[in-house]
């Protein structure tokens, strides 16, 4: 990923995800960009600090009278120690060759690539604590290709790992973030020469155009 991305998430997402109220799959891809992006970096620590400083100015609230009781309680019940998966300790592999796995996909991007359509395959990620009809995928692209021309039900936010593409929006390449809102179409065209290699989070089914498109959705899954 380059150092100097410039497609950045949106200010307010950026303030979200310093408050932790961005979606599982949002916060993935905010903090997959933040990994290789130094301007972003500061603004989510700013963020934090100010996050900071506006709770310590707030009004203690009043605790139950037994809320140290029932604290201590739950610091006596043993807890289920989580297990790693199975494959947990197995050398990360890379996205594709010169394409290293970023830091906060390494606990999550550990399936195989799954073929979708010519040129175009796909990973699909569990996160914990996804709430209902989101998604987060890795989607890999040949050079060269047109995607579905979509809408969307829900917001989705993308972060380019390798190779570029464009659609009405702009230009996109590696670090940078796209934002797509409710009532957004779009058609990502991928560029000439390196493979594109995306992170992408939704929220809700894709609004799919075309009779192809909405026959093959079952099948792709978004």
């Amino acid at each position: 990923m380059t150092p100097s991305p410039t497609h950045h998430p949106a200010d307010d997402t950026l303030l979200r995800h310093a408050a932790g109220r961005l979606s599982a799959g949002a916060t993935l891809v905010v903090a997959t960009h933040l990994a290789g992006c130094p301007h972003c970096q500061l603004a989510a620590r700013l963020g934090e600090a100010i996050g900071g400083v506006l709770l310590a100015d707030t009004a203690p609230a009043a605790m139950a009278t037994d809320a140290l009781d029932r604290t201590l309680a739950r610091l006596d019940t043993p807890a289920s120690i989580a297990r790693p998966p199975a494959n947990a300790t197995d050398p990360v592999p890379d996205l594709a060759p010169g394409v290293p796995m970023p830091a906060p996909l390494r606990h999550v991007a550990r399936r195989p690539w799954r073929w979708v359509a010519p040129g175009i395959s796909r990973i699909r990620l569990d996160l914990a604590g996804a709430a209902p009809g989101e998604h987060a995928y890795l989607l890999r692209v040949a050079p060269g290709a047109t995607l579905a021309e979509h809408g969307h039900r829900g917001e989705e936010i993308t972060c380019v790992l390798s190779g570029q593409f464009r659609d009405s929006t702009g230009l996109y390449g590696p670090g940078d973030v796209a934002e797509m809102d409710v009532g957004q179409d779009h058609q990502p065209i991928t560029e000439p020469g390196a493979v594109c290699i995306c992170l992408i989070a939704t929220q809700g089914r894709l609004r799919m155009r075309g009779t192809l498109a909405r026959l093959l959705q079952p099948l792709v899954g978004v």
